[in-house]
């Protein structure tokens, strides 16, 4: 019987080594497939950021194009009420409209902005050429409401509210 214990404890802790292996293998391979699905996850989250960051870096790019742009282009504000009108009178000027008035705005759109009403008469494409000579200039001017009437082919009557921030305010 001595043999027969022997055996038994023999084939026992062999039985308790192969198990050992293959438990410590099993918990070894979930190891391994839990590291590999964290690789997975991280690699999509990696493709994911790397998107978010060339998205950034194609904004920026169009915030700087769109920035030396605006810097390139010289716009002033009127220093004071006399430069803002005379240059109104100038445009009107070139552009052969009568201007019947002029009147300040008491409120205007928003408090840092002062406004004109002006009231002018003369051809209706002339009139067209100045609104788009007050767009291109270099002071900021805002046509805020335009109201333009005419009778047949003559010429035509035009009320307009124009604003702009003074500088300094």
């Amino acid at each position: 019987m001595k043999i027969n214990v022997k055996k038994a404890l023999i084939i026992f802790a062999f039985c308790l080594v192969v198990g050992g292996f293959l438990w410590l293998q099993h918990s070894m391979s979930a190891s391994i497939m839990a590291e590999r699905k964290t690789i997975e996850d991280l690699s999509k989250q990696e493709a994911t950021l790397k998107g978010a960051v060339s998205r950034k870096y194609a904004l920026l790019d169009a915030y700087r194009d769109i920035l030396q742009k605006v810097e390139a282009f010289q716009f002033s504000f009127p220093a004071d009420n006399v430069a803002f009108f005379a240059s109104i009178e100038r445009t009107m000027a070139r552009n052969e409209l009568k201007i019947i008035k002029v009147n300040p705005v008491n409120q205007p759109s928003t408090p840092d902005r002062t406004g004109v009403q002006v009231t002018c008469e003369g051809d209706y494409y002339k009139l067209l050429d100045a609104v788009s000579e007050m767009r291109d200039n270099k002071m900021i001017v805002r046509l805020s409401s335009l109201r333009v009437t005419g009778k047949g082919s003559g010429p035509v009557s035009a009320d307009m509210s124009i604003e702009t921030i003074m500088r300094g305010k």
